[in-house]
C-alpha cells in the first residue's frame, strides 16, 4: 500500500475565481481584459503545479498582468556596460572545500518596490542595511527613493544597476526612509536626514558556486538574475530552473544557501513568495540558476555607521 500511495498525485489548491481575486487585491472585477489575462495565468499556474518540480505556484498581486507587462514594470535591471569598472578589487575565489551546513542571514525586513522598476535600488539598500546591522546590531531603513531620484547613471523606475548605485552613494550621506519616503515613481533629487551609514565602494564576487558561498559566509550578497514567469507566479518551495539563461533582468539580495538552494530576498512585498523570499535550486550548468552567475555578484565594502562608536 505504501508504494501505491506514492503514485497518488499531489493535490494543489484550486485558484480563486477572477472576481474573488479582484476583491482580495483591490482590482476591478468587471475588467474583462484583466479577467482574460488572469484566466490565462491560472492555466499556466495549474500547469506549473502539475509539473511538481519542487515549488508551488499561486495567484498573487501580479496575476492580472501578462508576463510582458509584468517584466516591463518589475524586471528592469540593466546589463553591464563594457566600460564600467569596479570601484575596488575583485574578491579572490576561495579554494574549493566541503560546505559545512548552510547560511541564513537575518537581514532587514522585506520591502515593496510597487509599480516601479527599482529592484536595483532595493538590492543595493538591502545589502547596506544588513551591513549596518552586522556592525551595530541595530536595524535601519535606508531610502531607496534617494537612489531613484538622485542616481543619474541609473534610470529611476525605468531600471538601473546596484554597482552604479554604489558608485553614486560612495562617500555621500545615505538618507533614512522616514525622511525620504518611497513613492514608487520618479521624482526630483532632494535632501533627507542622514542615517549615519556610509559606504566606500563594492567588490565583485567570482561568478561561481564557490565564489558565492564564500561571500555569503561573511554577509549577504547583491545578485542579478533572469526572472521568468515562474517568479511571477511563485508561492513557496525550491524553484528548480528549467533553463540557465545567460542574461539578467532583476536585482535581488542573496541571504543564504543550503545544499540544494540559494535563498533570495526580493522586493515585491511579504505577500509574494515565502514572506517575500524565494529559494532557487542550485546548479552549476550554464550561467547558474536563473543566470545568477551571468553578472558579477557584489558585496558592499567599507560600510560604516555613526552608531558604531556607541556599541559595546
Amino acid at each position: 500500500m505504501k508504494g501505491f500511495a506514492a503514485l497518488i498525485p499531489v493535490a494543489f489548491a484550486a485558484q480563486p475565481s477572477f472576481q474573488e481575486w479582484a476583491v482580495q487585491y483591490g482590482f476591478n472585477g468587471e475588467d474583462s481584459t484583466m479577467e482574460e489575462k488572469y484566466n490565462a495565468n491560472v492555466v499556466e499556474i495549474d500547469a506549473l503545479n502539475a509539473a511538481d518540480n519542487g515549488a508551488t505556484f499561486a495567484v498573487n498581486q501580479f496575476s492580472g498582468m501578462n508576463f510582458d507587462e509584468f517584466a516591463a514594470t518589475y524586471l528592469t535591471a540593466q546589463p553591464l556596460d563594457s566600460s564600467d569598472l569596479p570601484m575596488l578589487e575583485d574578491l579572490e575565489e576561495p579554494q574549493l572545500e566541503a560546505e559545512v551546513g548552510g547560511v541564513n542571514w537575518a537581514v532587514t525586513p522585506v520591502k515593496d518596490q510597487g509599480s516601479c522598476g527599482s529592484c536595483w535600488a532595493f538590492g543595493t539598500m538591502g545589502a547596506l542595511e544588513h551591513g549596518h546591522k552586522q556592525r551595530t546590531g541595530a536595524s535601519v531603513s535606508l531610502a531607496e527613493q534617494q537612489l531613484v531620484d538622485c542616481d543619474t547613471r541609473s534610470n529611476g523606475c525605468s531600471g538601473g544597476r546596484p554597482d552604479w548605485a554604489i558608485n553614486y552613494l560612495a562617500g555621500k550621506s545615505i538618507y533614512t526612509t522616514a525622511s525620504y519616503p518611497y513613492t514608487a515613481r520618479d521624482g526630483t533629487c532632494k535632501s533627507g536626514t542622514a542615517s549615519g551609514v556610509q559606504v566606500s565602494g563594492y567588490s565583485r564576487v567570482a561568478k561561481s558556486e564557490s565564489g558565492l558561498t564564500g561571500a555569503l559566509a561573511s554577509t549577504s550578497v547583491t545578485v542579478m538574475v533572469y526572472a521568468d514567469s515562474t517568479f511571477q507566479h511563485y508561492s513557496s518551495g525550491v524553484l528548480s530552473p528549467s533553463t540557465t539563461t545567460c542574461s539578467l533582468n532583476h536585482a535581488v539580495l542573496a541571504t543564504g544557501y543550503d545544499t540544494g538552494y540559494w535563498k533570495i530576498k526580493n522586493s515585491w512585498g511579504t505577500g509574494w513568495g515565502e514572506s517575500g523570499y524565494i529559494r532557487i535550486g542550485r546548479t552549476t550548468s550554464g550561467c547558474g540558476p536563473y543566470g545568477i552567475f551571468y553578472d558579477y555578484p557584489i558585496t558592499m565594502t567599507g560600510v560604516t555607521s555613526a552608531a558604531e562608536e556607541v556599541q559595546v
